[in-house]
């Protein structure tokens, strides 16, 4: 038994590396390329929203493509999905920086390197799930601070590789350092798609019995032996709608930890895309929006590791502390017309980054308390397919309201308004509970 759990430790700190590693490599990705938005405008004589929507097609392709994660797990497992992935994510990036226009750039990373990360982020954030009974919080915090380490590294370093080699030499040095994620994902255990179902547990025979060969049991085992991979890519696909996907989507539980999730989740990626030309259009230079985001990451990593240990010993609850952080972002969004000097600019994105950092990853903790372990990677899944379809539909509104207005003021405002839209899941848990309470009394 120590040993079992010793090994399911090692694991789950494992899953901590490549989680912490992709989220990295996530914001490498899409923040790196809304550093370039400006550079890849004028490189490819486009407009802005267009830019940008393209850029939101790939964070959707993101979203969408999660829905493969279970079935690929099942069918090769999580450490051959997390390596392959690792590698195909750099590749992309190395091909896409020969790219001759902005649709091929789009295709090429959306079509590889989105289902890469987004594959990788679901496994590994569900199996942390499964490893970790205790100091969960702690765990996801550190996985989730890598998004933070990227908002730090990700800007000034971006920013060099322009100046020095281009959007072309940045992109293929970023491809160069991505593909150090498959090395991560070889550290995971071969057999874990074993440990991760706990659904299908082998039925033990008593002390002095055999198995009988030729009972209909052991025929059923032989024929899944030999089944093709093919027949077992359609049998975890099957699964995933009619057992592990679609019907968690019925759970009322499930939408009230979503409605956080896409929120956060889709200005996030708005955030990372806009922040630096948003910037730019307020009068700054380049090196001073990436300082800004610099200083946001270093919050972000404080906020997510802090506030996962402080909700982990029980010192502050979890529902009120999502609540303050949805509040904070939100106001940062709403007051961004008045936000107009360096020093300004720095406190609200260190606040904003702070509290979008806390969010992402108390939300994983609230997501396992109210539907368990077992339900997290396709919840996860759904999540962000939900949130694919907002960047698809609404992934261009910033840069198109640039566009017509000259600003981004607007644009961030009404950002705000979708962020505190989250408040209202919460206060509809709050008043479930309530009737509730009132029905038992």
């Amino acid at each position: 038994m120590d040993t079992v759990q010793a090994g399911r430790s090692h694991q789950g700190w494992y899953a901590v590396l490549c989680l912490f590693v992709n989220y990295v490599l996530w914001v490498w990705l899409i923040k790196g390329l809304g550093v370039m938005l400006l550079t890849l405008q004028e490189q490819f004589a486009t407009q802005t929203w267009l830019a940008g929507w393209m850029l939101s097609i790939i964070t959707a392709v993101i979203c969408v493509t999660g829905l493969l994660a279970r079935p690929l797990e099942v069918m090769f497992g999580t450490r051959t999905v997390v390596t392959v992935s690792g590698f195909i994510l750099g590749v992309s990036m190395i091909i896409a920086s020969f790219s001759t226009s902005i649709v091929m750039l789009t295709s090429i990373l959306a079509l590889a390197a989105g289902p890469a990360l987004s594959v990788v982020q679901i496994l590994t954030r569900a199996l942390v799930g499964r490893c970790f009974t205790t100091n969960y919080g702690m765990a996801v915090g550190i996985g989730t601070a890598g998004g933070a380490l990227g908002a730090i590294t990700v800007g000034p370093f971006t920013q060099l590789l322009l100046d020095t080699y281009g959007w072309r030499g940045a992109l293929l040095i970023l491809g160069g350092l991505t593909t150090h994620l498959g090395v991560c994902g070889a550290l995971l255990r071969s057999a874990s798609t074993d440990e991760t179902n706990d659904s299908y547990q082998p039925v033990s025979t008593g002390a002095n019995e055999e198995p009988q060969v030729g009972s209909s049991s052991a025929e059923k085992t032989g024929k899944l032996k030999q089944s093709s991979r093919l027949g077992a890519f359609k049998d975890a696909l099957g699964a995933q709608i009619q057992h592990f996907g679609f019907s968690v989507c019925f759970k009322y539980s499930f939408w009230i930890t979503a409605v956080p999730f896409i929120c956060s989740r889709f200005v996030g990626d708005q955030w990372m895309i806009y922040y630096v030309s948003q910037a730019e259009a307020k009068g700054f230079s380049p090196h001073d929006a990436v300082t800004f985001t610099t200083a946001g990451g270093v919050g972000n990593v404080v906020s997510k590791i802090l506030l996962g240990v402080i909700v982990d010993k029980s010192l502050l609850k979890l529902r009120p502390v999502i609540a303050l952080m949805i509040t904070l972002i939100s106001s940062v969004f709403l007051i961004t017309p008045w936000i107009n000097s360096y020093w300004l600019m720095m406190v609200t994105a260190v606040i904003y980054c702070s509290g979008h950092g806390a969010i992402a990853s108390l939300n994983d903790l609230y997501t396992r308390e109210l539907l368990g372990t077992d339900l997290l990677a396709c919840a996860f899944a759904w999540m962000e397919l939900v949130t694919a379809i907002f960047s698809f539909s609404l992934g261009f509104f910033p840069g198109w309201m640039y566009d017509q207005t000259g600003s981004f003021d607007w644009a961030f405002s009404i950002m705000g308004c979708i962020s505190a839209l989250s408040l209202m899941a919460l206060l509809m848990e709050w008043v479930q509970a309530r009737c509730k309470s009132k029905q038992k009394a």
